[in-house]
């Protein structure tokens, strides 16, 4: 019973203590940005009996699209992929099958070739799935350094306006839930779709992809020192 009574003073004097102290801070919110080019890009390629004439088969789309890919410099073996496949293409004597490959890319201009090469051999359901970046974890952990230095600018900033300075953290909250969502330009699938259907195409211009941005914000406080 002693022993917790001295307890109960000891958090008693401290408690003033602390809360002066827990009072002497600034809190601040720190925010980044960066704009990345994407270098990766993956293409959604579905292959369908019934859209093709004379509904051919299936292994012979596969075999143009093959065939194609690889008078691009197109690495199939390691850049195409089986995404999915009907149940329907197992089964003999059976005119309508659909498979999906997914196609990764490393550049734009890559892109564009394939959407045309493609569009001259009828393979026309040809999209883009997304994009990213190689390095998308590396920039994204910059980023969120770079969020946490622009809290402590801040900080020191305001805290020098008022003639004191900037002790230690003493708190961070990063409550970030990923990346900000990405778009691509429509462009290409507009103009792919024209050439397939013999329309005039006008003058062509660089396509270009918009970049991926990474946005972050921390939220921080930092001791007051007199």
């Amino acid at each position: 019973m002693k022993k917790l009574l001295i307890a109960i003073i000891a958090i008693m004097v401290a408690s003033p203590t602390f809360a002066q102290e827990a009072e002497n801070y600034i809190q601040v919110t720190g925010n980044a940005e960066l704009e990345i080019t994407p270098n990766e890009f993956f293409l959604s390629i579905t292959l369908d009996e019934s859209d093709s004439k004379g509904r051919q088969a299936i292994e012979l789309q596969r075999k143009q699209l093959i065939s194609t890919l690889k008078s691009l410099g197109i690495n199939t073996e390691k850049q195409l992929t089986m995404a999915n496949m009907s149940s329907s293409y197992f089964k003999r004597n059976n005119s309508l099958a659909v498979a999906k490959y997914q196609l990764q890319l490393s550049s734009s201009e890559m892109v564009i070739k394939v959407y045309d090469a493609l569009s001259e051999i009828n393979i026309s359901a040809v999209r883009i799935e997304r994009i990213s970046h190689s390095d998308i974890e590396k920039l994204t952990s910059q980023v969120r350094k770079d969020a946490m230095v622009n809290a402590k600018t801040i900080a020191t900033e305001l805290a020098t306006a008022i003639g004191q300075s900037v002790g230690a953290c003493i708190y961070i909250y990063d409550g970030n839930r990923g990346v900000t969502p990405t778009y691509y330009n429509d462009g290409i699938v507009m103009r792919a779709m024209a050439k397939s259907s013999n329309e005039a195409l006008p003058e062509e211009e660089p396509i270009e992809f918009k970049k991926i941005k990474l946005s972050y914000s921390v939220n921080a406080k930092f001791r007051l020192n007199e």
